[in-house]
C-alpha cells in the first residue's frame, strides 16, 4: 500500500510526539527528593573519587535514613573536614566502609576503579632523575587492580616515595617500589629497558674537573649510536649529577703523576667503551670531548641547551 504524503508525515509527527513523551515520563520518573543528587559527588581530596545517590538509592534500594546522618552529615564537606575520611578509616568501618565491609557490599579496598578514576596524565618525577609513570598502561594495558600497588607498595598520597629518601635505583634492585614487580620475572628487571621510565637529557653534560672543558652528548651515544642507558648507568656511572663517584680527584704539579691519574680515569670510566675497539681511543682524537674553553664559548653561543656543571656531571 502506498501512503500519502500527508499520512506519512502525520506518522512521523506522532512518532516524535511518543519520544517525546516518553522522555519526559522517563525523566520524571527520577525524584531527588527520594533518591538524592543526581549528580554524582566529586571529592579531590586526599585523593579524587566520585559518589553516585542513584546508584544506591534508585538501584540498590537504599533510602536516605540508611546513611544521613548516622553515617554522612547531610551537609557538604563535612566527611573532608574532619580530615579522617581514609581508606584506613573505611577499612575500621567508618563512613563507606560501614557497607563496603566485603559482606554487605565489596570492601573499600577492592574493585577501586567504581570509585576511583585511572589519571591519565602520567605521574613525573625529578627527584633523584626524572622519571614518569603510566597509570594507564598498567591498568588498562597490563590489566592490574589498583590494590595490587596500594597501599602494600605505594601509599596512596602524592609524593610519598620520594619523601622517603629510599626511592632509589638500588631500592628497585632489593625488590621495593617498582622493583617488586619489574625483578625480570613478572615485568621486566628495573635495571634494563631504562627508556620506559626515564628520558635521556637533551642538553649536552660540561665537566670541569678535574680539566677544563670536556663535553658529553647524550645525543650522540643513545640518539646515534644506539646505546642503552644502562650500558653506561650500570656498572661505569651512577645516575647522579656531581663528582664522579667515590673518585678523589688528584690535583699535582707533577706531569707524569697526572698523566697516570687521567689515564687510570679515563680507564675507568669513558675508556671502558672508548679504548680504540668498540669506539676510538680515549688517547686519539681528544678534542671531540676535549673542547676547552674557546670550544666551550663558541658551543654557547651556538647551542642554548648546554649544561654547563661548575663540576663533572655524574
Amino acid at each position: 500500500m502506498t501512503k500519502s504524503p500527508l499520512l506519512a508525515s502525520s506518522l512521523i509527527t506522532l512518532s516524535v510526539s511518543l519520544l517525546l513523551a516518553t522522555n519526559g515520563i522517563a525523566a520524571e520518573e527520577y525524584d531527588a527528593k527520594t533518591y538524592g543528587p543526581k549528580t554524582p559527588i566529586v571529592w579531590t581530596t586526599p585523593i579524587k573519587a566520585t559518589f553516585d545517590h542513584p546508584t544506591h538509592t534508585m538501584d540498590a534500594g537504599l533510602d536516605c535514613t540508611s546513611c544521613h546522618d548516622d553515617i554522612f552529615s547531610m551537609q557538604r564537606g563535612t566527611a573532608v573536614n574532619t580530615h579522617k575520611f581514609t581508606m584506613a578509616a573505611m577499612a575500621e568501618g567508618e563512613f563507606c566502609g560501614t557497607c563496603h565491609d566485603g559482606d554487605t557490599a565489596f570492601a573499600t579496598d577492592t574493585n577501586c576503579l567504581a570509585c576511583h578514576s585511572v589519571s591519565e596524565e602520567p605521574i613525573v618525577w625529578e627527584e633523584p632523575t626524572k622519571s614518569s609513570f603510566s597509570h594507564t598502561s598498567h591498568v588498562e594495558d597490563m590489566g592490574l587492580a589498583c590494590n595490587d600497588c596500594h597501599s602494600g607498595i605505594f601509599e596512596m598520597k602524592k609524593g610519598a616515595a620520594t619523601a622517603t629518601d629510599n626511592f632509589t635505583m638500588a631500592a628497585f634492585k632489593e625488590g621495593k617500589y617498582c622493583g617488586a614487580c619489574h625483578n625480570g620475572d613478572d615485568a621486566f628487571d628495573a635495571m634494563t629497558q631504562c627508556d620506559s621510565c626515564h628520558v635521556p637529557p637533551t642538553e649536552k653534560i660540561v665537566f670541569n674537573e678535574p680539566v677544563k672543558t670536556v663535553v658529553f652528548d647524550h645525543d650522540i651515544h643513545v640518539g646515534k649510536a644506539k646505546l642503552a642507558c644502562e650500558s653506561c648507568h650500570k656498572e661505569v656511572f651512577t645516575m647522579k649529577k656531581g663528582n664522579l663517584a667515590g673518585e678523589e680527584l688528584v690535583q699535582s704539579d707533577d706531569p707524569a703523576e697526572k698523566r697516570k691519574y687521567l689515564e687510570a680515569l679515563h680507564s675507568k670510566f669513558c675508556g671502558t667503551c672508548h679504548d680504540s675497539s668498540q669506539a676510538f681511543g680515549y688517547l686519539t682524537r681528544c678534542t671531540v670531548c676535549h673542547i676547552g674553553v674557546k670550544g666551550y664559548d663558541k658551543m654557547q653561543s651556538g647551542d642554548k641547551k648546554s649544561d654547563g656543571h661548575g663540576k663533572s656531571g655524574h
